[in-house]
This record gives structure tokens, C-alpha cells and sequence, in this order.
């Protein structure tokens, strides 16, 4: 593997390699789809593979990189058709996660929702993508704990960090995409969780989905006019 990284001479510590290897790959000195041979980082950070390879966990757990099967680490690269995979897994599970997070919201959480909100809204008029991003991850895992059922919180974690982090790595580095449109378009969802109305915050839910994928067809992925819009505020209207 080509050099990208110069040695780290003042601490060894996996959050600084992580860190190096994540602006890495948002400025595309690592490309979408690489391969990450551990001895390589290694050499190229002159620390041990004990460090890389803790470094590299917690950018799994970002979604920032994926393992094979083989147990090789690429940097996170997703089809379309997977991203569209997931919207439907995220109208079943998260469409549940929304309706339970209605029933259950208590005073403080809907203050905590609330805050983050107005984050969203603040990393979107800085026009901060990488900020807006993991901020608009971190509202959707607080509507998840507030639902109470963490089977169905570390479903969607686990399927959608990808997700979001491939979001990051697109968005940063090459693609225009309007942040205030889309953290307007979590305000219905948002507004009914506060107020209590399982039916509502569903369908806010499903409606806001098909504007999200919109986007990332558009924003993310350049076939996105290719293919048509699919409408998941359709599932309810019956």
C-alpha cells in the first residue's frame, strides 16, 4: 500500500491513529473500497499492530471501515441498492423505535431531543457536513434509547452507522448536499415524539424517509436520477 501517513512520534494512542486514518479517508487520501493492511499502517505509523488494529476497531464501530469475511478491513464503500436495502429494514424497526419513542418520551428526554435538534440546525447553518452528519446520527440514537428496546437499538446501530458514515465520506469530500433542508425535515418527527402521538411521529417518520433517500440518491450517489423515487409514506395511507 502506498505511503499516506507520516510516523507518530509523540504518543502511540489508538484515538490519534484512528483519528489520522479517518481525516484520511474524508480527504480521500484513502479511497472508498481500500484495502487496510494492518502491517502496512504499521510500518507507516512505525507502532505496533496491537495499536492499528484496536485503532481500526473503533472505526468499525464508527462505520467508517468494514471487515470481510476474510477478516480483511477496507474502507466502507455502499452500493445503492444497498443504502435502498436498508431504507426498508429502517421503515420496519425504526418506524417501530419512532412510535415507542412517542409512548414513552418523558419530560427530560424530550428536552435532550429537543437540544440536539437545535445542534442539527446549528452544524447545518455552519455548514459543517462531517458535524451534521454525526449529529444527525446522534438524534436518531437518542429517539432509539428512548424507544427502550435494545434489541432494536443495536439492529439499527448496527445497520446504519455504515450508512452514515459513508454519508460523511461522501458529502465532505466532493459532494454538495443543502443541510438545512434535511434538518428541517426531521422537525414533524421530532415535534411529535415531544408530543406524545405514536400515530403521527410514524408517519412523520415515513414521509421525512422518502425526502432522506431523495437526497442521498441525489447527493451521494451520482446514478441517483436514474432510478425513481420509492414513497414510504405510501404504507400508511391505506
Amino acid at each position: 500500500m502506498e505511503a499516506v501517513f507520516d510516523k507518530i512520534v509523540t504518543g502511540t494512542l489508538r484515538g490519534q491513529i484512528a483519528q489520522k486514518i479517518r481525516q484520511a479517508i474524508l480527504t480521500g487520501s484513502l479511497k472508498e473500497g481500500q484495502r487496510l493492511i494492518e502491517r502496512d499502517l504499521a510500518a507507516q505509523f512505525a507502532i505496533s499492530l496491537t495499536v492499528i488494529r484496536e485503532a481500526l476497531i473503533d472505526l468499525e464501530k464508527d462505520g467508517f471501515v468494514t471487515k470481510r469475511p476474510s477478516a480483511a478491513t477496507y474502507v466502507t464503500k455502499l452500493s445503492l441498492d444497498a443504502v435502498e436495502k436498508s431504507f426498508f429494514f429502517r421503515k420496519i424497526n425504526e418506524g417501530f423505535a419512532v412510535e415507542e419513542a412517542a409512548r414513552r418520551i418523558t419530560p427530560d428526554q424530550a428536552l435532550a431531543l429537543e437540544r440536539t435538534y437545535r445542534n442539527l440546525h446549528g452544524a447545518a447553518r455552519k455548514k459543517d457536513a462531517q458535524l451534521y452528519v454525526q449529529t444527525d446520527f446522534a438524534l436518531h440514537e437518542i429517539i432509539w434509547k428512548i424507544a427502550s428496546n435494545e434489541y432494536v437499538e443495536e439492529a439499527l446501530r448496527r445497520a446504519l452507522l455504515p450508512i452514515f458514515a459513508f454519508t460523511v465520506i461522501r458529502v465532505v469530500s466532493r459532494r454538495p448536499f443543502d443541510l438545512t433542508q434535511d434538518a428541517e425535515s426531521h422537525l414533524p418527527l421530532v415535534e411529535a415524539i415531544r408530543s406524545k402521538d405514536p400515530k403521527q411521529a410514524r408517519r412523520a417518520f415515513l414521509a421525512a424517509m422518502d425526502g432522506w433517500l431523495s437526497r442521498i440518491r441525489g447527493s451521494v450517489f451520482a446514478e441517483a436520477e436514474e432510478k425513481p423515487v420509492i414513497s414510504f409514506a405510501k404504507a400508511i395511507r391505506k
